[in-house]
This record gives structure tokens, C-alpha cells and sequence, in this order.
């Protein structure tokens, strides 16, 4: 069982709500001896009209616990309506998280973001400490998902994804004694002009084996259905280059390559784990609203949405993202050959001629020379979607949960993620 003392045993592999609506996992931290994942939550209903950040703990990466949520909202006029995506950090043995706090009018539209924090001394229960400075000039109110660190010369920087005139953009803070921060502007200035869509959100700024990795979600890419690039209703990709922490910018070296080529995945976080392994969660996953109100478990069981497997991230001698399932939930892959799968399971196929197999009812993947596609019909309106990758496919794992399907090529150079009913 994923989840300890659970009143449900669902997904076998993935992180889901008991009840209610969860979307993108938060604050991801090792602290004290437990691994936290915080995520998103709507504990009233499948719906995304109320968040707080629920609470998961781990002492091995495997088996989890539910505990109390972290942070609700609770002050007036900054995080009254929802407790937003943000990050943690550790600092003189106390757990700072840092969030974006929402609040709507009385006709419940958004109207209003604050870049927020709290305190933690033992990971479980926090003391909000307030507003971090105000709203920045020149942007609208979405701006959002802080996501913090402390840079080499012992600087703090804090990032956030923003939105100038329908633009999306990332946006940067300095401080020098963590509690005063200065803005320092666009931290890609007129760079990635091409995928900035018109909103840029849950940026993260990371050191992958010594390379520096910018992570980011863009809303309102158009589809390249001839390239199969951006073909969902938001994509999450990266860039590798460089940051000049004296003038607080990002310097682009590589193009914007999406991280997952699936259906649904969206809004990851990475964490640093204590044997220095770099481990991302993304939310599986962001869809449309009508494909959102049918997914079967809010009939079911009343919840909805799960968070992927979380991934062991790389960068190769060549700036590519490699991404493989932490080994604390590889199991030992059943029969390779196989035309059909209808149990949850890991399945490793490894076969260099094309190959047809059946997942469950309503989906398919398909080998063909050095192309797999991942087909499935779509619960909500039953037409039949398609996903494709290119490259080395001729081993792949497949990780088969209760209704989603994560599959790696084993050289971890390609993804595809999708929920399947």
C-alpha cells in the first residue's frame, strides 16, 4: 500500500487525494529525516474553487503518510481564498515554505496575488509570517509560485512566474539577510520570446550534475500537430544555460524542450534529496474543464487527480534532460512479451521489432521502426486521442497504475504520461 493507514488503496505508485481536488505538488524538501511533499488541495470538492496545501511524509521515498494540511487560508485581503503553488527551503533548522496567497471577490473571480511565507520548526505545523513585499510594478495579478534558493555568493534568490501585457514572463527577487527583498526584473529578459505563451508559471531554477536547468510551465502555446510539440492544453519543458547571480539573469544555451511528451503533466517540483539526487513530481494532470468534471474517480470515489511517479533527474553530455522512476519503486518488470496488460504492474519491453499492446479497455501503444505511439480514448467524449515519441525505443517501462500509464525509454531521454479510464 502507497499510502499508510489509508481509508482507500487506489493508485499503487501515485500520490492521490482521499478526497477532493489536488493539483500541483509544492514545497518538495527533505527536513528532519522525512521527505515532504505538499501539494495543492481542494479538500471541499473536485473543483478549483478553494485550495490549501495538503501533506504528504515519507522516510523512504516509498510508503507515505497523510498528515495534516500545512497552510489554509486565513488572512483577510492576502491568502483568503487559497493557499497558491511555492517552494521550501531549509535555513538554521527551520523550514521556511513559500507560497502565493489568493483572494476573489464577492462573485469568487480572482482578483488579487500575494507572494507569502511560513515557519516550521518540526515540518508539520507552520506559523505564517506575512506578505513578502509588494505586488511588482507593471504586471498584472498573475503572478505566482515562488520558488526560492540561496545562491553561491550567499545571496537568496526567489523567482516567480508573471504576466505583463498577456506576456508571460519570469520574474526575480534578491535578498541579502532573507527577510528584505529587492525586485531585479526579468530573469530572461528577451529570451525564449517564442514559448512565453501568455502566462509563465511554477518556475524552478536548479543545478542538475553541475549544468543549471530553468524549468517552466507556458499557457497558450499553439499546437505543432506536424512536430507533435504543445499539443495539450499547457506544456512544461526546460532550458539549460547559465545564471549570473550579479545581475540576477538566466542565460539561455539550449531550446525549449518539452519534459513529458504525454497527455497530462504539468506544474513539477524537484527536490534535493539528502544523497544529493535531484527528484521531480509533476501534477498528472492539467486538462480541460469538461474532461476535468468527468474523470470517473469523482463519480467513484470523489476525488480527483493523482501526482506522477517521482523521477531522478539528469543532464547528458548533450543538455538533455534524462529522466528515470527513483529506485526505491522499481520492482522487478514482469513478462516482456506481452499483447495485452490488464494489471497494475512495471513492464519492461525490449524487443527491436514493432509491437502492438493493449493497456486495459481504451488504450494502445504502438512500435513502429523508431516511433511509439501511445493511444487511448478519451473518457469524456470517447474519440481517440495520440501521442508520440521519437528516438531509441527499442526498450521501454512501462508503469501501469489503477488509470494512469507512465512510459520511459531506458535511456530516460523520453516520457509520455497519461491518465487512462
Amino acid at each position: 500500500m502507497l499510502v499508510v493507514n489509508d481509508n482507500i488503496d487506489f493508485e499503487k505508485y501515485h500520490l492521490y487525494p482521499n478526497v477532493g481536488l489536488l493539483n500541483d505538488p509544492n514545497g518538495l524538501v527533505y527536513f528532519k529525516g522525512k521527505y515532504h511533499v505538499f501539494f495543492q488541495w481542494n479538500p471541499y470538492g473536485c473543483n478549483h474553487r478553494y485550495k490549501e496545501w495538503g501533506h504528504f511524509i515519507s522516510d523512504d521515498l516509498k510508503t507515505w503518510e497523510r498528515v495534516k494540511s500545512a497552510l489554509e487560508p486565513s488572512i483577510e485581503n492576502f491568502d483568503s481564498a487559497g493557499i497558491y503553488s511555492g517552494t521550501a527551503i531549509v535555513k538554521d533548522e527551520r523550514l521556511y515554505v513559500f507560497y502565493t496567497g489568493n483572494v476573489r471577490d464577492e462573485e469568487g473571480i480572482s482578483v488579487k496575488s500575494s507572494q507569502m511565507s511560513a515557519v516550521s520548526s518540526d515540518g508539520i505545523h507552520f506559523e505564517k509570517l506575512g506578505q513578502l513585499f509588494p505586488h511588482p510594478e507593471g504586471f498584472t495579478k498573475n503572478v505566482r509560485d515562488p520558488m526560492v534558493w540561496q545562491g553561491e555568493n550567499g545571496h537568496y534568490f526567489l523567482i516567480l512566474g508573471a504576466q505583463r501585457d498577456n506576456v508571460g514572463d519570469i520574474i526575480i527577487y534578491e535578498s541579502y539577510d532573507f527577510k528584505t527583498w529587492q525586485f531585479r526584473g526579468s530573469l530572461i529578459e528577451n529570451q525564449l520570446l517564442d514559448v512565453r505563451g501568455y502566462m509563465l508559471e511554477c518556475p524552478s531554477l536548479i543545478t542538475v550534475d553541475k549544468k543549471q536547468l530553468l524549468i517552466f510551465s507556458p499557457q497558450g502555446l499553439d499546437a505543432n500537430l506536424e512536430k507533435h510539440r504543445y499539443e495539450n492544453i499547457y506544456n512544461t519543458g526546460y532550458v539549460v544555460g547559465k545564471f549570473d547571480e550579479e545581475n540576477a539573469r538566466f542565460i539561455v544555451e539550449t531550446k525549449f524542450e518539452e519534459v513529458d511528451r504525454g497527455f497530462e503533466f504539468y506544474a513539477p517540483q524537484i527536490m534535493l534529496a539528502p544523497d544529493n539526487r535531484r527528484v521531480m513530481w509533476g501534477w498528472a494532470g492539467v486538462m480541460d474543464s469538461h474532461q476535468e468534471a468527468t474523470v470517473p474517480t469523482i463519480e467513484a470515489a470523489s476525488w480527483v487527480h493523482v501526482l506522477s511517479v517521482p523521477r531522478e533527474l539528469h543532464i547528458n553530455n548533450n543538455n538533455q534532460l534524462v529522466q528515470h522512476p527513483i529506485t526505491e519503486i522499481i520492482e522487478v518488470p514482469k513478462m516482456e512479451k506481452k499483447t495485452i496488460i490488464t494489471e497494475i504492474g512495471q513492464y519492461r519491453v525490449k524487443n527491436t521489432a514493432d509491437w502492438v499492446i493493449k493497456i486495459y479497455q481504451n488504450a494502445v501503444l504502438k512500435k513502429y521502426q523508431d516511433r511509439l505511439y501511445f493511444e487511448r480514448r478519451q473518457w469524456a467524449t470517447s474519440k481517440i486521442e495520440r501521442r508520440q515519441i521519437t528516438g531509441n525505443v527499442d526498450d521501454v517501462l512501462l508503469i501501469v497504475d489503477r488509470d494512469i500509464v507512465e512510459v520511459y525509454t531506458m535511456d530516460g531521454l523520453q516520457v509520455m504520461t497519461g491518465r487512462v479510464f
